[in-house]
């Protein structure tokens, strides 16, 4: 499963991943990672939750990342959630390139049965089809 938490730059985004990451260790079974591209916010995030830089790994493409998570996921099968803070940053492509990234992320979830939960920095209007599609169904 993905999850999407959008909203325009400086809206909250970043919090609102970070309170998730955090309520997730008494909500749910299983361990939780928090993928950022900076260490900024290592002292919000609770000592239970995996935090990780992917500047400090190196990590600055697509393939990059899908590679570093899964090998994450092969080193420990208890992980459940996978939070990530800015991953069109991360990989430095504009939100409407990462299709592809979406469909492996997608493909990786049914497999191992991980739920990602990414920020998007774009407002509605601006999400591309392919990101809508993870969106709660409005009533």
């Amino acid at each position: 499963m993905i999850n999407i938490i959008y909203g325009a730059k400086g809206s909250g985004k970043t919090k609102q991943i970070i309170d998730m990451a955090n309520n997730s260790i008494t909500q749910h079974l299983g361990d939780i990672v928090f993928i950022a591209d900076t260490s900024r916010y290592i002292h919000d995030i609770k000592y239970q939750v995996r935090f990780t830089n992917t500047k400090e790994s190196n990590i600055t493409t697509e393939d990059g990342l899908v590679g570093f998570i899964q090998g994450m996921l092969e080193a420990n099968y208890d992980i459940r959630y996978m939070y990530i803070d800015g991953a069109a940053r991360m990989v430095g492509k504009p939100i409407a390139e990462l299709e592809s990234l979406f469909k492996r992320l997608e493909a990786i979830s049914a497999k191992t049965e991980v739920t990602f939960t990414l920020t998007v920095s774009a407002v509605y209007e601006e999400l591309p089809d392919f990101i809508k599609k993870y969106l709660p169904a409005k009533e």
